[in-house]
C-alpha cells in the first residue's frame, strides 16, 4: 500500500532533502576556508567625523568623594571605586557654529571600575553668547593604547538644549578627546592658578 503524505509532510521532507544536500556543501566550505586567511572587511558607509567645537574647562582641585576621607582613598560604589570628584569653575567653548562660556557648577565625578578601567563622568552646562544654556553629560574612558604608554581619554558627549538653531546638538552623536597638563598645545596653556585645573576637549561630530 502506498504511503500518502499530505502538503506539510510534502514540505518538511523536501526540507529534509534540501537541508541533507546542504551540510555536506556548508561542511565542506568551513573545512577549506579554517586554513586561508581571514579576508579584510570591506566598510560599505565610512564613518567620518568634523571638529565643531574646542571646549576649555577649568576645575578645581579635586575633592574627596566623602569628607573626611584620605586623599586617594576610594570607597566602593555599585560601579567601582569613587575617591574624588573635581568642581568645574569656568572655562570656554567655541566653534563654526558655537561660541559662548562654561557656566561654574557641576563636576566630573571619575570612577575606576572593578577591571581597573578609569571612566570619566562629568556633567554640567554652557551658557551660548546668545543666552541658550546647553546641559553637557560627558562620559568616557581612559586607557593605554599601548602599554607604558601615556593615558589617552575617548569621549562621548551628549547635548540637551532647546529647540532652535542649536537644536543640532540634539540630533548627533559626537565623541570627543581630552587633553590636560602638559598634553595640551602651547597656545591653550594659561599661567599656573593655585588650586585650578585646565583640560581641552575637542568635540567632533559623526557624520
Amino acid at each position: 500500500m502506498s504511503q500518502v503524505l499530505s502538503r506539510r509532510g510534502l514540505i518538511g521532507a523536501g526540507g529534509m532533502f534540501a537541508l541533507s544536500g546542504l551540510l555536506p556543501a556548508v561542511a565542506h566550505a568551513a573545512a577549506a576556508g579554517s586554513g586561508s586567511a581571514a579576508k579584510p572587511l570591506e566598510d560599505y558607509d565610512p564613518v567620518r567625523t568634523e571638529l565643531v567645537m574646542n571646549l576649555f574647562v577649568t576645575c578645581s582641585d579635586p575633592e574627596p568623594m566623602v569628607p573626611g576621607t584620605a586623599a586617594g582613598a576610594a570607597v566602593k560604589a555599585k560601579d567601582g571605586g569613587r575617591a574624588e570628584f573635581w568642581p568645574i569653575i569656568g572655562g570656554w567653548f567655541e566653534g563654526p557654529r558655537l561660541k559662548g562660556r562654561v557656566v561654574p557648577g557641576g563636576a566630573d565625578f571619575p570612577v575606576i571600575r572593578p577591571d581597573g578601567v578609569e571612566v570619566v563622568d562629568a556633567f554640567y552646562r554652557l551658557r551660548e553668547d546668545d543666552g541658550s544654556i546647553i546641559i553637557i553629560h560627558n562620559i568616557g574612558i581612559a586607557y593605554t593604547p599601548i602599554p607604558g604608554q601615556q593615558y589617552r581619554y575617548r569621549l562621548s558627549p551628549s547635548f540637551t538644549v532647546a529647540e532652535g538653531k542649536h537644536d543640532w546638538l540634539n540630533k548627533s552623536l559626537f565623541i570627543a578627546t581630552l587633553l590636560a597638563d602638559n598634553d595640551m598645545p602651547k597656545q591653550f596653556v594659561r599661567p599656573a592658578r593655585p588650586g585650578e585645573n585646565d583640560r581641552l576637549i575637542q568635540v567632533h561630530r559623526v557624520v
